[in-house]
């Protein structure tokens, strides 16, 4: 099942980031900084909740644990 097609990883991803005090204070510096990053934070938590030192990899374009 891909994102679109499930409507409901945002707000799985959101329970992840509201559960958790770093990932939260990550996603609400993407949300200043760069809103379109912070959807893509959202979109990665929610294939990979349990996923720990994530960073963005710019030769690919996407975060890796």
């Amino acid at each position: 099942m891909g994102l679109s097609k499930n409507k409901n990883w945002k707000e799985r991803a959101l329970k992840v980031v509201n559960g958790h005090k770093g990932k939260k204070k990550v996603y609400e510096s993407y949300q200043e900084k760069d809103p379109k990053m912070a959807e893509e934070y959202l979109k990665f938590l929610s294939k990979q909740p349990d996923a720990v030192y994530i960073s963005w990899d710019s030769d690919r374009g996407r975060f890796v644990a």
